[in-house]
């Protein structure tokens, strides 16, 4: 790769904006909800998916809906936007206050990680 080229990409990327928040893992055929406090919306989902392909996530009822049902049978969701000014800055507080909130708001919903 052009070293120009991949310079602009890494600038590119530490500039992005990443959806932070409370992402939503919902089983299609049997409706069951998993919540997880993500940074970055969409390396939480691959790095999940990744994880449940190799059939190691250590919440054994989510892995057994996805080894039954695979990626087809889930949605991913961000259903609580933290909004913040910038990626750098550490906001995991606040996403574990976010978190408590949405799963008391919303019983029988479960963790991703238990």
């Amino acid at each position: 790769m052009d070293p120009q080229r991949k310079k602009q990409l890494k600038q590119e990327y530490s500039e992005r904006k990443p959806l932070m928040g409370v992402m939503e893992m919902r089983c299609r055929a049997t409706g069951e909800s998993f919540l997880i406090a993500t940074n970055d919306l969409h390396a939480t989902e691959n790095g999940l998916i990744a994880r449940f392909d190799g059939g190691s996530h250590p919440n054994k009822r989510l892995q057994a809906l996805w080894n039954e049902h695979g990626r087809e049978g889930f949605s991913f969701e961000l259903v609580e936007e933290l909004e913040h000014d910038d990626a750098r800055e550490d906001y995991a507080e606040d996403l574990r206050e976010l978190l408590e909130l949405y799963l008391e708001e919303h019983p029988g919903t479960a963790r991703v990680w238990r």
